[in-house]
């Protein structure tokens, strides 16, 4: 009878005892998936000159020219955006740096962007701003996808009736009235990392350009020129991105080496398109 007793007592010590471990090793377990969840995950930094279906910035200028709307575009699949304005001012390189909250998962956002700083409702601009670089950084899952495009500000030169790219590529002729032109302030124009949505049998050659002036203003009538790299094909045509259709219009287009000139009503998304190979 004691050797039973004894027996069972053991039984009972190591069922115990394997309780006990079993709870230790499910703490264990438990503190470790709570330690990953708070360390930050190691993200990897890619490179994004151009992705086709990606996220966008149309930039749009503020009437006096001292701030513009950061305006993206299809972002709704993506867990944080930053971004980096860098421009120069009477010499001197300045930027701004921000960060968008995406936790309402729209596929849209605006931020106006001062050029100078406000305090206490006073603000010093930055004067002579009229080239730079908009970098995006935006994180999807453990991969951050840097996007550089460049703007150029400008302010029209009314006898010119002429805007320019960034990269002189993308030109902008009035054939208004100067008056007319003289009414419009400051444009920008800037290059897009994507675009909107394509046909199936379209693709994009070259670049994609935005040409944006204030709320409420448009350009008048003008004729846009696009430079190319090389000679375009015979198909290719300087085409507009319509907003209210929500499609690509192909413009009647002149070509002439490695440039397509078509005339154009304001201003908007432009780029060269050619049949899809």
């Amino acid at each position: 009878m004691d050797k039973i007793k004894q027996l069972l007592k053991n039984q009972t010590a190591r069922i115990i005892l394997g309780g006990l471990l079993l709870l230790i090793i499910a703490g264990y377990f438990a503190y470790t998936q709570i330690l990953a969840s708070r360390t930050p995950q190691e993200l990897t930094e890619m490179d994004l000159n151009f992705d086709l279906e990606g996220p966008y910035a149309v930039l749009v200028p503020r009437q006096d020219g001292n701030a513009m709307v950061l305006n993206l575009r299809r972002t709704s699949g993506y867990d944080g955006i930053t971004y980096e304005l860098a421009y120069n001012s009477e010499g001197i390189d300045r930027g701004v740096v921000g960060e968008i909250s995406t936790k309402e998962k729209k596929g849209e956002y605006t931020q106006e962007i001062l050029f100078g700083t406000c305090s206490r409702n006073v603000c010093k601009y930055d004067k002579d701003v009229e080239n730079g670089t908009l970098t995006l950084r935006i994180k999807k899952g453990g991969t951050i996808y840097k996007m550089i495009t460049q703007w150029h500000l400008q302010k029209p030169d009314v006898a010119l009736g002429k805007l320019i790219s960034g990269d002189n590529h993308f030109i902008y002729q009035s054939v208004g009235k100067p008056a007319q032109y003289a009414l419009v302030g400051f444009s920008i124009i800037n290059d897009l990392s994507a675009a909107p949505k394509l046909s199936a049998d379209k693709e994009i050659v070259g670049k994609v350009y935005s040409l944006s002036t204030p709320s409420a203003k448009d350009l008048p009538e003008g004729n846009i020129t696009i430079e190319l790299s090389g000679s375009p094909s015979v198909e290719s045509r300087v085409s507009k991105y319509s907003e209210s259709e929500g499609k690509w219009v192909e413009l009647d287009t002149k070509t002439e080496g490695s440039k397509l000139t078509a005339k154009a009503s304001g201003g908007g998304i432009f780029t060269v398109l050619s049949a899809k190979r």
